[in-house]
């Protein structure tokens, strides 16, 4: 996954807490960063600050080959997008802001975990009362893919790395 990524050559990489890392990666210079971490079969790149990048077709397609990469991005537009590859290919993407038009080769697996996750009522006022699609969306990350990373593992110190190689 890092060789995918482009960071081999930073190694050894600094073990940084969330807050270690904004102050490493200078968040207000806007270096974007990911600290690494696994769950399972999965490897998870938690963005420092909300970048996007790890959301570019070109980035995930690429850490797809061979295996399957979903992203996650909820940025400070208060949206939320989801996008998932395979095997160097964009399956779907979905963006909160445009409900109802996801695209990519296959949106059907992650239409139908949007859908199962409260995604697409038939009326907005069927949205339960505390919904939010950020949740929601991490619902679809456990749910349809099986991943599972606990608050603690993501609150600790994980290896960072600077994703400032990759196109913004």
């Amino acid at each position: 996954m890092l060789s995918r990524l482009g960071v081999t050559d930073q190694a050894p990489y600094p073990l940084c807490t969330p807050d270690e890392a904004l102050q490493r990666f200078e968040w207000d210079k806007g270096i974007p960063a990911a600290r690494v971490c696994y769950g399972g079969e999965w490897t998870f790149l938690l963005d420092v600050c909300a970048h996007g990048r790890l959301l570019q077709p070109s980035v995930l397609t690429r850490l797809s080959l061979g295996t399957e990469a979903v992203s996650v991005w909820h940025p400070l537009t208060g949206s939320t997008r989801i996008a998932h590859a395979c095997d160097g290919a964009l399956m779907a993407s979905f963006d909160t802001w445009a409900v109802h038009l996801t695209d990519g080769q296959d949106v059907s697996r992650l239409n139908r975990a949007l859908a199962d996750a409260g995604f697409f009522p038939e009326d907005d006022e069927d949205y339960p009362d505390d919904w939010t699609d950020s949740a929601a969306a991490l619902v679809v990350l456990e749910r349809e893919f099986g991943l599972e990373l606990s608050p603690q593992v993501a609150k600790g110190a994980l290896p960072a790395v600077s994703l400032q190689h990759l196109q913004g």
